[in-house]
């Protein structure tokens, strides 16, 4: 079976000014361009040369990107055939790298029905834990982004922000280092998914977010696992409402099962 015919190099268009470092810019063009489509699924990369043509890079430069794509799953290259792109379930898709080209490229609603399924799965237990670990001062940061999100719904990224900064709090109160681990490299994807579920000029519904979110502050100070576990699913569940076009989806109850702190001495 003969290989796929190669697309061509990427198009340059305006020059690039080069405020990253060269390994980041060839990353990012050639990441990008695998995102968009540009080259699709199952096709061949241009050989290096071609590429270092194109972006005006080194060869070290262009073989180092492509060892990075490969390590995030997206490209693999075999002898005498070409580096051919992978199918999206070979990527990392909790790559800050790749998250970040989605974001550029535009996240379908697919795929934010995905990240939604991702919270849904995390952030109540999330919550659940966080009140069992939370300190007097995790309570009162939670507070405060709250009350962000109500002083200023309105401004473009005021309400998002603090909404976000909220969620990562919680996974990170938790107490599980892989929890706290997947706010830092979801905070992209986390940013886009709240953007388009937030109250938009929204008044009642605003009212309504924000009591949501302050009904989990509570249930944390009260060190209620069960009832913060619960007000995280309704906001949560309130944001599948939001996202005009996706379909309600199901979200179980849980039970908070727990080890205990290991034994010291």
């Amino acid at each position: 079976m003969s290989p796929r015919p190669r697309r061509p190099a990427i198009e340059l268009g305006r020059p690039v000014k080069r405020r990253r470092a060269a390994h980041d810019l060839a990353l990012h063009r050639i990441g990008s361009a695998i995102v968009r489509g540009d080259y699709p699924v199952g096709s061949l990369l241009p050989p290096k040369e071609e590429l270092m043509r194109a972006l005006d890079l080194s060869h070290t430069t262009i073989r180092e990107a492509l060892q990075t794509l490969a390590a995030k799953g997206m490209i693999a290259a075999r002898a005498r055939i070409g580096t051919r792109v992978l199918e999206e379930a070979h990527w990392n898709m909790f790559d800050a790298d790749l998250l970040g080209w989605r974001m550029e490229v535009g996240l379908s609603r697919s795929l934010l029905g995905m990240l939604l399924e991702i919270r849904q799965s995390i952030e109540p237990l999330a919550a659940a834990l966080a009140a069992t670990h939370r300190t007097g001062a995790d309570v009162i940061r939670l507070r405060e982004l709250v009350a962000m999100m109500h002083d200023d719904p309105k401004r473009e990224h005021g309400f998002v922000d603090a909404d976000v900064e909220f969620h990562k709090l919680i996974l990170g109160m938790s107490g599980n280092s892989f929890m706290a681990s997947l706010a830092a490299v979801t905070g992209t994807a986390l940013t886009a998914s709240l953007a388009m579920s937030a109250p938009d000029h929204d008044p009642p519904l605003e009212h309504l977010v924000l009591q949501q979110h302050a009904a989990i502050v509570d249930a944390i100070e009260a060190r209620d696992p069960q009832a913060a576990s619960d007000a995280m699913i309704a906001v949560i569940r309130q944001g599948w409402t939001n996202l005009q076009g996706l379909y309600p989806r199901p979200i179980a109850r849980i039970e908070l099962l727990t080890f205990p702190p290991d034994e010291e001495g």
